[in-house]
């Protein structure tokens, strides 16, 4: 199988729009379109930023195999199956995966920070 239909296919996967992944690349959707669809090429440095999103090894957009996708062996035990979570869920893990790590670290901070007023 071909590695843009691998990326169709895990976005896929996933219920994820192409406009949600395009902005975890840094590029427009029709950037992302021309990826899925084989009219441009996918960098390396691309593919590695959806293989950490997804949280799977790179080697999957490569596998010739077709089971490869949904192939379980090919996603750790802590991996979060973005298929498995509400639409606001999906969109709050797209959004928090482009936050820069001091972002991220005032997000967890926040959020802390409301659990700790709501045990009160």
């Amino acid at each position: 199988m071909e590695t843009f239909v691998k990326v169709r296919l895990i976005r896929e996967e996933n219920k994820l729009k192409q406009e949600q992944v395009a902005s975890v690349l840094g590029v427009k959707r029709s950037t992302y379109c021309s990826y899925e669809t084989g009219r441009r090429k996918i960098s390396a440095k691309k593919l590695k930023a959806l293989a950490n999103f997804y949280r799977i090894p790179i080697n999957v957009f490569f596998d010739t195999d077709e089971e490869t996708v949904n192939d379980s062996e090919h996603y750790d035990e802590k991996s979060i199956y973005l298929s498995s979570l509400s639409k606001d869920e999906r969109d709050l893990i797209v959004k928090y995966r482009t936050l820069s790590v001091d972002e991220k670290a005032e997000v967890i901070s926040s959020v802390n920070q409301m659990n700790n007023n709501g045990e009160k």
